[in-house]
């Protein structure tokens, strides 16, 4: 029952059938799901006596939420509990559902499957929005909602709309309409929740292809033909109608990983002959893409000055765009993460994300003796995974992101399979580790200062 609703919450964390299906909403299924899996992982460490493991990522991850609650509470007050509550106890829950509830090679491969699937249905999605032509979108407002509708008429702009049958007093958007109520956003594809942005999209379908195709290991040509190559086009056809430019990067990333572990230096031509023609067809540029840019340079450029002025204790969870003068999130995950939560916070939150990567990196360079080449190569997608959304982050507010959390807690999963059978297998947090947790922050950080200063 913990491995089912495990995979049923990756469902519908990525599928959203409560924004598809509105009047799934009362049904409350993330919360009844987790219950289900809490009850699920309880019932197997005190019924069927299944003993549970410590996962290494757990003194962090306590951590983390620790000083989330005190940072927040100490600026907010009680007001701040329902915040934390849920923007990082519920991905911290997530977390602990994965790390537990998907323990095992086999459990390991149905959850490869059922991400698969989502990555190829909502790209498939994409693809068909990207390919539709733009369409006047009214812009209802249903009190404190707005309901975004659109109308049939095709257009080029938002004059056209306002002015061509528009109606009086209504705002309009002249966007792709794709199924299941999908809508573009400046003409670039995208999904719905946690997906809803086309550089986080792309970071999903970049963080879920080695997963699905490097574990992948059919020996008979028609499946990689006939079966993975289609899959394959359809995500990167979505990333290229996203025009992310995080998104290229990310690929990119795995790529030079993966090529380089390979074929050494020549890896490196290989990865960029590939990612030439991904970032060929998907670069954005133009006065929007040059805007963009500006904007965020000096969004890194407020949320640094933020961290001179309160560099130990933050401004508490989800209080950046409020601490700020221009009212948008840092699009910095690792800006974002010591901007809200202190330096204590962010060494906490970087440790959790150090340790999670740590467990498959560990995996693959010194594997146990007899380890089943299965969990190798998941171990190894898993690695490859994680180096293209250590990429992708630098562009998002990813930081309490529900997504992220489920990866984390599929490297604790990874950790208990492994030790299952190879329980001298251990991946602890030595002096090391700290040195490189706190190097790896400032560097991060200095980052942040060079791409601030990119522009303007």
């Amino acid at each position: 029952m913990a491995s089912l609703a495990a995979l049923a919450i990756v469902v519908v964390l990525l599928l959203r059938p409560m924004e598809v299906f509105p009047g799934l909403a009362p049904l409350h299924l993330l919360e009844a799901l987790t219950t289900l899996a809490a009850i699920g992982i309880g019932w197997g460490a005190f019924v069927d006596r299944k003993k549970l493991g410590f996962a290494p990522q757990l003194p962090w991850l306590g951590a983390f939420v620790v000083i989330c609650y005190g940072v927040t509470l100490a600026r907010l007050g009680r007001t701040g509990a329902s915040t934390v509550w849920l923007a990082t106890t519920l991905p911290a829950i997530f977390f602990l559902v994965v790390a537990y509830g998907l323990q095992g090679l086999e459990r390991l491969k149905r959850f490869t499957v059922t991400i698969g699937v989502c990555m190829t249905l909502i790209s498939a999605v994409a693809v068909h929005q990207g390919l539709q032509p733009k369409q006047c979108v009214a812009i209802e407002v249903n009190g404190e909602d707005e309901d975004y509708v659109p109308d049939g008429r095709e257009c080029e702009g938002v004059r056209f709309c306002e002015n061509e049958g528009g109606k009086p007093g209504v705002d309009y958007l002249c966007e792709r309409a794709g199924k299941f109520g999908t809508l573009s956003t400046g003409g670039r594809v995208r999904w719905k929740g946690q997906l809803a942005d086309p550089n986080e999209l792309a970071v999903f379908v970049g963080a879920v292809l080695p997963l699905y195709f490097v574990t992948e290991r059919s020996r008979d040509w028609r499946v990689r033909v006939f079966a993975l190559l289609p899959l394959l086009a359809v995500a990167l056809y979505a990333v290229v109608l996203g025009q992310s430019r995080g998104g290229q990067l990310v690929l990119l990333t795995i790529a030079l990983v993966h090529f380089v572990r390979r074929f050494g230096l020549r890896g490196v031509v290989m990865a960029c002959a590939l990612a030439a023609p991904l970032i060929a067809l998907s670069w954005r540029d133009g006065a929007d893409a040059e805007s963009s840019s500006e904007e965020r340079a000096e969004i890194l450029r407020e949320g640094l000055m933020l961290l001179k002025r309160q560099p130990i204790v933050g401004v508490g969870v989800n209080q950046f765009q409020d601490s700020i003068d221009i009212p948008h999130t840092a699009h910095n995950a690792y800006l974002l993460a010591v901007t809200e939560l202190g330096i204590p916070g962010y060494f906490a939150w970087l440790g959790l994300v150090w340790t999670s990567i740590k467990i498959p990196v560990a995996i693959v360079r010194r594997p146990p003796a007899g380890l089943d080449p299965a969990l190798l190569r998941f171990a190894y997608a898993l690695a490859l995974s994680f180096a293209g959304i250590l990429v992708g982050i630098f562009f998002l507010s990813f930081t309490y992101k529900q997504l992220l959390f489920i990866y984390l807690g599929l490297a604790g999963a990874l950790y208990a399979t492994v030790r299952v059978d190879h329980p001298d297998f251990e991946v602890k947090t030595e002096r090391r580790d700290l040195v490189g947790i706190a190097v790896a922050g400032v560097v991060l950080l200095l980052a942040v200062v060079v791409v601030s200063h990119s522009k303007g």
